[in-house]
Formats: structure tokens, C-alpha cells, sequence
């Protein structure tokens, strides 16, 4: 597997991963490298090599374009080297960007089956991260690098259904051209949780990227409007190019003591323990392009951990969630979010409610289902007979 993350932080990747482990293949990953950590390094049967390259987070689309240069390039080298001594069946190249499948271009010569892994169609994210018009050439560019790169590919897939028919469908791939593998929590790792008593304080968290299209001005617009400031306390965990702006707003905004900002990424297998005292998950989205699309993997691992989420709405979660499961919210609207707020504080009992619908909602949406269509798939591409435990 190639990806342009730190494994140890990124679910799908880690989910793939450890889902061909199950399914009787050897796994190798080269990603990110993060301080401190080895060049080599086994993780729970997954052989990860960092290569001396730490992810860019920032505003300039140049430094993206080196960035994702010297990935590809670090990748070829080395993705050639162990295919040379491990002769790979099968490579899945997660993207962005879709151009990485390229950097195996000797392996899929020699035999290697190509899985391409759309995570977030390129020509929208960019364009939601760097406000470009949907006529410039680099929207151009990267549709025609995403047809090219699909073509290149022996199977791809994405992450969820409306991606697949609402975007990459009409960048104009065939209907059978493109997969789809869930973006699930793995409900291995992500169990119903007991539920933290209300002692007076309801504790509100968003974890993940911190992203300025994620919609953290309208939390904070949310959180100056609020009536019930002494009842509640927001925790937002991570990492990410808005961090700076993100700690700066709280200040400004005279909201320290209500936001607890833990700037900085947890590994995937203690997230369940570092979301242990929570109530209630916050789904928060902008109104870009892209975020019409977005189901949000935190939304999955709140529900399938028994968390009630205040959750914007958009065309995904609706897709995979009903009207009752959430507390929904339209997109940059502050007053409504701030009343969501207020309505928890106010009456705390009504979590027990969501929890129990959540019951239902966790077992339409089980990474074990995904699990069994991926490794079905590696199977069909190269002849292995999965082991599933």
C-alpha cells in the first residue's frame, strides 16, 4: 500500500490494511514519516515503511505540488525496490493524488494488480481548499489525471455511493469503472461505550483534521450565542493547517474556558479510550463544494461507539442516516447549532434516547460488510482465497 498519510492516524488505510492481513496476504505500507518514529516498524502484522517525508499542511497549492513530487518519487524507488525482493500481487494506492498509482508503474508492468482508492475526488477538495473556479485549467488538469489514473488502475474504488454517482460518475467514468468500500468505523475497535454519567457539565468533542472548510467559525459563532455557557465544555482534538487561526479565534473570542483545544493527533487504537468521558460528537462541515458529499468518519465512530452527535447535514449523512439518528444542523448556521447546544444542556436525558436509535444505526453500517467486499475484490484480482477470521 502506498499513502500520502501517517499510517498510524489514518483509518482507512489502517483498515485495508489489516483487512488484507485477515485475508491471507502479507501487508507492506510506505507512507509519512512523523518525528521520532523508525524508518521500519510492524504494526499489529503490518510492515510500515516512513519515508524520510513529513505530510505538508498549509495554504500553498505549489508546496502541495512538491510535496506530492517527492512522495511520488520516494514511492517509486522504493516501491520498485520491494517489489524486486517481494514480488506484490497486488499494490492499492490510496489517494490524494490520484497520479501516485503512476509510481508503480514497473510492478503493474511485471504483474502487480493496481487498486486505486479515491478517499476525496481531487478536482473538488482542491478547489474547496483553494476557492478555484470550476473552469481553471487546474480543475482541468486534475480531471484529466483522474481519468488517466483510473484507467491506469486495475480496479478503483471510493468511499462511499453518492461520491461514486453525484462526482465520479459524472467526471465521466463508467458505472462498473468504480467501486464502492464504505468509510466505516471499524466495529472491532469502535464498541458501544459505557455512557459517561451527566454530572452537571455535558462534554461536547470533535475529533480529526483541523481544517478551515470543517466549519469551525460557525462552532465558534455557535459558542458566543449560547445561554447555558457554565453547563457545557467543548473539546476539539487535532491537527491540522487551520490549528494557528483555530487557537487564535478561542482567544479572541474570550471562549477558553468553555473550548479545550488539543492540538495534536492520536494513533487510531486510543481514540476510543481518549473519547471515553464525551456526550455528544460534533460534525461540522463548510459549504464548499465537496463538503455536499463528505460522510464524516468521526459521524461512524461516534455512533458506532454509542456517542448522540449534533451533526451538520448534508447529501451523504442522509444517505446512510436517518431523520431521528442525529441532532442535524444546516451548514453555517450558528443559531441553529447554538440551540442544539443549549437544548442538550438544558435536557441531557434526551441522549439516552439517541443512544438507543443509535443501536440500530451501528449495525447498518459495519466495517465487517466493507471488510468482506474488499478482500473479495484482492481475491478477484489475484487468484489468492481469502481467510476471513
Amino acid at each position: 500500500m502506498l499513502a500520502y498519510t501517517t499510517y498510524e492516524t489514518d483509518p482507512r488505510v489502517i483498515r485495508a490494511a489489516e483487512a488484507a492481513l485477515e485475508g491471507n496476504f502479507s501487508v507492506d505500507v510506505i507512507a509519512l514519516r512523523r518525528d521520532g518514529q523508525l524508518p521500519v516498524e510492524t504494526l499489529r502484522g503490518v510492515r510500515v515503511f516512513h519515508v524520510s517525508q513529513e505530510r505538508y499542511r498549509g495554504p500553498s497549492w505549489l508546496r502541495y505540488l512538491l510535496s506530492y513530487i517527492a512522495f511520488f518519487l520516494r514511492c517509486a524507488a522504493l516501491s520498485t525496490r520491494l517489489f524486486v525482493r517481494r514480488r506484490y500481487t497486488a499494490i492499492h494506492v490510496h489517494n490524494m493524488p490520484d497520479a501516485l498509482v503512476f509510481s508503480v508503474l514497473i510492478p503493474r508492468l511485471l504483474g502487480a494488480k493496481v487498486v486505486l482508492d479515491i478517499h476525496d475526488p481531487m478536482p473538488e477538495t482542491l478547489a474547496s481548499k483553494f476557492g478555484s473556479d470550476k473552469r481553471t485549467a487546474l480543475r482541468r488538469i486534475l480531471l484529466w489525471l483522474e481519468r488517466l489514473s483510473v484507467a491506469f488502475a486495475n480496479a478503483t474504488i471510493t468511499v462511499s455511493e453518492p461520491v461514486k454517482t453525484a462526482i465520479l460518475l459524472k467526471h465521466g467514468h463508467r458505472p462498473e469503472a468504480i467501486g464502492v468500500v464504505l468509510n466505516v468505523a471499524d466495529d472491532r475497535l469502535f464498541r458501544p461505550m459505557a455512557y459517561p454519567p451527566v454530572d452537571g457539565t455535558v462534554r461536547f468533542v470533535f475529533h480529526g483534521s483541523i481544517l478551515e472548510r470543517y466549519g469551525f467559525r460557525t462552532l465558534l459563532d455557535a459558542l458566543t450565542r449560547i445561554r447555558n455557557r457554565d453547563r457545557i465544555q467543548v473539546r476539539i482534538i487535532g491537527e491540522g493547517d487551520f490549528s494557528a487561526t483555530l487557537a487564535r479565534d478561542i482567544r479572541s473570542r474570550g471562549l477558553g474556558d468553555v473550548v479545550e483545544f488539543a492540538n495534536r493527533l492520536y494513533p487510531l487504537h486510543e481514540i476510543p479510550r481518549v473519547l471515553g468521558d464525551c456526550h455528544v460528537g460534533l460534525v461540522l462541515l463548510g459549504t464548499s463544494e465537496i463538503a455536499h458529499f463528505v460522510l464524516p468518519l468521526k459521524l461512524l465512530e461516534y455512533t458506532c461507539l454509542g456517542i448522540p452527535s449534533i451533526a451538520v447535514r448534508n447529501a451523504t449523512i442522509e444517505h446512510y442516516f436517518r431523520p431521528d439518528d442525529c441532532m442535524f444542523f444546516d451548514s453555517g448556521d450558528a443559531r441553529a447549532l447554538a440551540q442544539l447546544i443549549d437544548g442538550v444542556a438544558e435536557n441531557p436525558t434526551c441522549l439516552f434516547e439517541y443512544r438507543k436509535r443509535l443501536e440500530v444505526a451501528r449495525e447498518r453500517l459495519l466495517w465487517k460488510r466493507e471488510k468482506q467486499k474488499y478482500i473479495t475484490l484482492l481475491h478477484a484480482l489475484t487468484g489468492h482465497s481469502p481467510r476471513v477470521r
